[in-house]
């Protein structure tokens, strides 16, 4: 790790070198888009996108060691890691293909501009089947992190009975899932089958009991539900004792003993079809569409969506105060400072933000500056042979 970021370091520290650089890649016959990257060494992420980039560049640094002996020397120098060897590039491609993973992660459960609540049951199930092949991998890297990151794993997932539970709720109240096989299996696959059986029923147990909590809560109350066989004499007469007839004698079976009970929201939310599933479905449309049909429920899926998975939206909205309540602003109220950081996140709303580089777009902005600073040049130089012409004349 350290020896590919002091290749990648030294060739970003000067324009020639940057030139010279992609004279070899243009050598080697390389059409990556991209460039490279130079990582913070306190972010991960960042040094997944150096080694990624960096990877595919092997053979240019080959021949940039050959083009640029000075290379070989600094690197080579006191204090400092040496070249990269064959070895240490195979090492970095795994490593960029480990982190790939995990970096995609971060990207689905750190977006602040739509829910992520019920997303992370499906990141959590991705990670321990990942770990699990690159536990038993015959690859020894592989095999090393598969274990190394198998003990953190389990240190927060292992103990069935000690993580939150409201992430299962959160899945089961996404229409495209709910309490369908396909989750089942999951958590048995997750925590094995006494466990998964274990987590399965706690799961239904916490669902139904919320249920009941926000029937509690926001159900109707008696005097709003009319009886089903008391007649409405505000309307017509006949069609009301008829219809109130017919209604009673459909929901009494052929002894005329019992009457079914009326399915709750939940019962009849989970009966139904699951939705289709993909990329440009909108779970909090669908409730909110919905909310006619499940008003309860709607309810309780709006507080549990609500959840932010990771603190990235807290720490960006901290950031955004910081930003709107500068040394001129800091007389401002609470609710103007509300006002405004509300009033910014609604109008960019609809705006998507890619927090990813463009590397392209980074390239060509690269070159541009180069090709300025060599112009730049040449007329420093051409002014400096005019003005000793000058001079010489003068003289």
């Amino acid at each position: 790790m350290k020896r590919v970021r002091a290749a990648v370091k030294f060739v970003k520290n000067s324009p020639a070198r940057i030139t010279k650089f992609k004279k070899c890649a243009e050598l080697e016959k390389l059409a990556n888009k991209g460039f490279l990257s130079l990582d913070v060494c306190t972010r991960w992420n960042s040094t997944f996108l150096m080694l990624k980039a960096a990877a595919t560049y092997e053979k240019v640094f080959v021949r940039y060691e050959e083009e640029d002996p000075y290379f070989a020397i600094e690197l080579n120098g006191d204090k400092m890691p040496g070249v990269p060897e064959p070895e240490d590039w195979d090492n970095a491609s795994k490593m960029a293909e480990f982190l790939e993973h995990f970096y995609k992660l971060t990207l689905h459960v750190s977006a602040s501009n739509h829910c992520t609540s019920h997303i992370f049951f499906h990141q959590i199930a991705d990670i321990i089947v990942l770990l699990r092949a690159w536990c038993g991998s015959g690859d020894p890297l592989r095999r090393e992190m598969g274990e190394r990151m198998m003990d953190k794993y389990n240190k927060y997932w292992a103990d069935h009975k000690s993580f939150n539970i409201l992430i299962f709720v959160a899945v089961a109240l996404d229409p495209r899932y709910k309490l369908s096989n396909y989750i089942k299996i999951a958590t048995f696959e997750m925590f094995g089958d006494i466990k998964g059986e274990e987590v399965w029923t706690k799961m239904n147990t916490t669902l139904t009991n919320l249920f009941q909590e926000y029937v509690k809560l926001y159900g109707p109350t008696e005097q709003e539900v009319q009886p089903d066989d008391a007649p409405s004499f505000e309307e017509d007469s006949s069609e009301s004792f008829m219809s109130s007839l017919i209604a009673k004698r459909m929901r009494m079976n052929d002894c005329g003993i019992s009457i079914t009970p009326s399915k709750s929201e939940l019962e009849k939310y989970l009966a139904e079809d699951n939705e289709a599933n993909n990329s440009k479905f909108n779970i909090l449309e669908w409730w909110k569409v919905n909310s006619s049909r499940f008003p309860v429920l709607s309810r309780l899926a709006r507080d549990v969506l609500a959840f932010p998975i990771s603190t990235v939206a807290s720490e960006s909205a901290f950031s955004t105060g910081g930003r709107i309540l500068d040394e001129f602003r800091s007389s401002l109220t609470p609710f103007m400072v509300q006002a405004l950081i509300c009033t910014q996140d609604w109008l960019q709303r609809e705006i998507h933000v890619n927090n990813e580089e463009n590397k392209e777009l980074l390239a060509n902005l690269e070159e541009a500056v180069l090709q300025e600073l060599s112009d730049l040049s040449v007329t420093n130089a051409k002014s400096s042979t005019s003005a000793g012409v000058r001079i010489t004349i003068g003289d």
